[in-house]
């Protein structure tokens, strides 16, 4: 059986976790990989500003274990329904990862609205016992990176992926509008 890996790809906050249980839900024995549950072995630039500066090389984020695994299920060819659905920000843009992905879905959306949500996401998660100072004084720190370095690197970014992308859809419309309509394209490409 021949695996096809799908690359669900955007900006923090435009939803690709959510959405990859969204497919994966719609297709029986497919498996996904998710970008985030590989930060532990994970390489991130020491210095985004630089990085940024730098022109924002995504192969400066070394992800060993996910690319490991990710061979692993491609040359194991498991009962998986042919379908691999990975979380990966950055689309083919990572060269580890390019020759790894058969089909990118990029998510487009207002920066202002991931922005919203990555906030909000934030804001959710927080152990109850915090100090109030403490979670304000996060969320004003991360607003100021946002606005010195995020805002333009997800922009870049999710530029780059939409160059190299098989579907752009809309990351304001409802995730199970979204999932449908990934499902469908997937399954004209057969």
């Amino acid at each position: 059986m021949s695996i096809t890996v799908v690359s669900i790809s955007g900006p923090s906050g435009s939803g690709k976790s959510s959405l990859v249980h969204a497919v994966i839900q719609r297709l029986p024995n497919a498996c996904s990989l998710h970008f985030d549950d590989y930060k532990e072995t994970t390489t991130f630039p020491a210095d985004l500003s630089k990085w940024v500066s730098d022109g924002c090389n995504p192969d400066d984020f070394i992800t060993p274990k996910l690319v490991e695994d990710l061979r692993a299920i491609r040359t194991q060819q498991q009962d998986i329904n042919g379908l691999v659905i990975v979380e990966e920000p950055f689309g083919r843009g990572r060269t580890a990862m390019s020759g790894l992905i058969d089909y990118v879905v990029c998510i487009d959306i207002p920066l202002e609205i991931a922005f919203a949500r990555t906030v909000k996401r934030a804001a959710q998660t927080v152990p109850e016992d915090v100090e109030v100072s403490v979670l304000l004084n996060s969320i004003v720190e991360y607003v100021d990176q946002y606005l010195s370095v995020s805002r333009h690197t997800y922009a870049l970014v999710n530029e780059n992926v939409k160059k190299d992308c098989n579907l752009v859809v809309d990351g304001t419309k409802d995730i199970d509008d979204l999932a449908n309509e990934i499902v469908t394209a997937l399954q004209k490409q057969k």
